[in-house]
């Protein structure tokens, strides 16, 4: 015959299990929050010379990039290449000129004067209305296409057809432009940061090898994990900072301004790191002590 289980004494073993559960969840918790702490606390340790290399890289590209966007900032005889371009009379105005450069997408203009003069070597600045049909030279009635196109229309106003194609073009060219840009912005963040390690991580781990904390081939083979690393990091932070300033080229003159606060933001990380490796090189080799003796010779033989 079955007997049917106190009712409190069902209660109460539900409520200890509940409570057994809650405890170990809640450990597993702690277990997984210690764990990414400890995870977060040697990333932050290393990072800093990642971050360093790649912020400085990417800021100096940024300060180039928002250089280079403003009409103001090209040399003279650009300037009156685009105050002309299309006009048969005359030239064009200053703001009106700019207008014109500024109808180069902002990728290619990123690159500098030489890009400049590389894109415009084999293009016109085509009149979208013709200018026998009334097309002014203003701005907005022009784009640059191929001068093989131009020159073969006459003058024939452009087709929907044409300026769709002339556009594609542009936006070919600024794709090209961006990536070639960005790519080599993240293989300078990722040399600089790769380098910067590589001195940090001999110097740190040789002092863990005299004190025999670590074997000589876990000494190679954590400098290498820790520069590669860096490497990678310094590349791929670059890569992304650069990537929002080719597509939002506003953003480069925010992140140029950056520049200088970055900077000794960075001396100042490898500052503390090198001062933590001067204490740790100082507690084992009394480098502090052998130099006051050295100084307190050369006092004496005066």
């Amino acid at each position: 015959m079955k007997i049917n289980q106190n009712p409190l004494e069902l209660l109460t073993a539900k409520v200890q299990e509940t409570v057994a559960d809650i405890q170990n969840l809640g450990n597993q918790i702690d277990a997984k929050f210690d764990e990414s702490a400890t995870v977060l606390t040697a990333w932050v340790q290393s990072a800093p010379s990642s971050m360093v290399s790649a912020g400085a890289i990417a800021t100096q590209e940024a300060f180039k990039i928002a250089h280079n966007i403003r009409f103001e900032h090209l040399p003279r005889n650009l300037q009156s290449k685009f105050a002309s371009a299309g006009v048969r009379d005359g030239m064009r105005e200053i703001q009106e000129a700019a207008k014109v450069f500024e109808s180069i997408p902002a990728q290619i203009r990123a690159q500098g004067p030489e890009a400049i003069r590389n894109f415009c070597q084999d293009k016109d600045w085509s009149h979208i209305q013709a200018h026998v049909n009334g097309g002014g030279s203003e701005a907005a009635n022009g784009i640059f296409e191929y001068f093989w196109v131009n020159r073969a229309r006459g003058g024939a106003d452009m087709t929907a057809a044409e300026l769709a194609v002339a556009k594609q073009v542009l936006a070919d060219a600024a794709f090209k432009a961006a990536v070639a840009e960005i790519v080599g912005a993240a293989m300078k963040g990722a040399i600089a940061a790769a380098v910067i390690e590589l001195i940090f991580s001999i110097l740190e781990n040789s002092l863990l090898c005299v004190e025999g904390k670590i074997t000589q081939s876990e000494l190679v083979e954590q400098v290498a994990t820790a520069t590669a690393k860096a490497g990678i990091a310094g590349g791929v932070i670059t890569g992304i900072l650069l990537t929002l300033c080719m597509i939002f080229p506003p953003i480069a003159a925010l992140l140029g301004a950056a520049a200088m606060p970055l900077a000794v933001a960075g001396i100042g990380f490898m500052g503390i790191r090198a001062w933590e490796i001067f204490c740790h090189g100082d507690r084992l080799f009394g480098i502090t002590e052998q130099t006051q003796k050295f100084l307190g010779m050369t006092e004496a033989t005066i």
